[in-house]
Formats: structure tokens, sequence, C-alpha cells
């Protein structure tokens, strides 16, 4: 029998008024351990990290999570788990740029932040920018957190001359929930690469996961690399690699 732990945290934050970094604040935890805790990575979060959630919100441990049997859901469930696992890696890139940001990339952002809110009586500033971003992005479904992740890695400063993106045309094979696919290259960053291949719009969607075989534009040397699609055109997928090159 497979047991599937599901988390109820989120559902008890929004019942006891609790936003992120209020709750962060509380359990002296980082902002990653309350955002893994609220998704299906609780699985891996160790039991002193419940145990200050749990403390914090005056509940106990197992009120946290719910155990589901997955061996009569099984089809239904892993879908379920991969769309999870989708958004909480889009979302833990999305916050790591955010805590890595300068005072000035932070400055940058500020007028893409107020644009995203569209309310001309909340302006943020550069003080409290970074929370506010946050709560923001939980907000958000997950094709909007890729289409903003794509933004932040412009406004990060990721962009600069080692990020800067060049033509580069190779064959790539890669695979996408276990499909193997061949594309090509057509320009390449540091941080991600544009792969055209047809018929993108009806085969993927952003948030797919998809892993790939290039060879490395500098070293030229063969390697793999995981990564997620950010953007879907008519001429191919535009993909974010989890780790910089």
């Amino acid at each position: 029998m497979t047991i599937k732990i599901k988390s109820n945290i989120k559902a008890l934050m929004a019942r006891k008024n609790l936003k992120t970094p209020e709750l962060s604040k509380k359990t002296g935890l980082p902002h990653i351990a309350i955002l893994n805790a609220c998704s299906d990575k609780i699985e891996y979060s160790g039991l002193n990290v419940l145990s200050k959630i749990a403390c914090a919100m005056n509940v106990s441990i197992k009120e946290l999570f719910d155990e589901d049997n997955l061996s009569k859901k099984k089809t239904i469930a892993k879908k379920i788990t991969t769309c999870e696992t989708n958004i909480s890696s889009v979302t833990e890139q999305l916050i790591n740029i955010i805590m890595k940001m300068s005072t000035n990339d932070k400055d940058k952002l500020l007028d893409k932040y107020n644009e995203l809110t569209k309310s001309a009586s909340s302006k943020s500033d550069v003080s409290n920018v970074t929370t506010n971003l946050v709560d923001l992005i939980m907000t958000m479904s997950l094709e909007e957190r890729c289409q903003l992740l794509g933004d932040f890695i412009s406004y990060s400063g990721q962009t600069k001359r080692k990020f800067s993106r060049k033509e580069y045309f190779r064959p790539v094979p890669f695979t996408v929930n276990a499909k193997l696919y061949h594309g090509s290259t057509k320009n390449i960053s540091m941080g991600g690469v544009f792969i055209e291949i047809k018929d993108a719009r009806n085969q993927f969607a952003v948030g797919d996961k998809i892993k790939m075989n290039l060879e490395h534009p500098e070293t030229y040397q063969h390697f793999n690399a995981n990564a997620i699609i950010v953007r879907i055109a008519k001429a191919g997928i535009g993909v974010c690699f989890d780790e910089p090159l």
C-alpha cells in the first residue's frame, strides 16, 4: 500500500489569516521552508520544521497533513503530483531569485511589481518589495508564475554579460513526461535555451519539466540538463535551466 502525505498547511494559514512572511517570522524559518511544507515537499520537511509551524499556528503536528492511500487512485494522483511538483519548482526558483537580488536589482523591479498589482493606491518600495512579491506569487497560477520567472530572470541581473543570449544552432534530444522528442536550439544563454520544434502548442504546456542533452556553448562538452518550460511559441519552446550553466 502506497501512502501519500498531503499538506494542510496552506488551508490552515488561510483559515488563520496568516501569510508566508508572517509565519516565517513566527517560526524563525526561511520562506522556502514554509513553501515546501505547503506543497508535496512536506514529505521531506523535518519534524523540527513541522513542530515550529504547528506551534506557531497553535495546532497539533498531525493537523498539518493528511495521509492518502494511492493504491486505488494511482492515475489521478500521479497527475496531481506532477502539477504540484511543477508549481513548487517554479515557485522555488522565483523565491531564490528574489532572495539573491541586490538593492539595485530590487529597485529596477519596483515598476514591474507595481504594474503587476494594477493598483494605483498600493505602491511598493524597496523596503517591502521582497515580502510583497512573495505574497503576489502565491496568488498566481502556474502559467502566471512561469511567465513571471522569465521576467524575473531579466530583472534580477541574470541577463548580464555571462547570461547574454546568443544564436546557437544544435540538434537537441529531450524528454517531456517520459516521451522522447528531437528539436534544435535557436539561441542559448547561461540561464536557458529556445528549442525549435513543430506543433509545440499542441504537445507541451507551460510548467512541463524537461530533460535534455546539450552541447555546452563554451566548453563544447555534452551534458544532461534539467529545466522547465516557461514559454511556448509557434516555432518552439523557451525553457529555463534548473541551475545556470
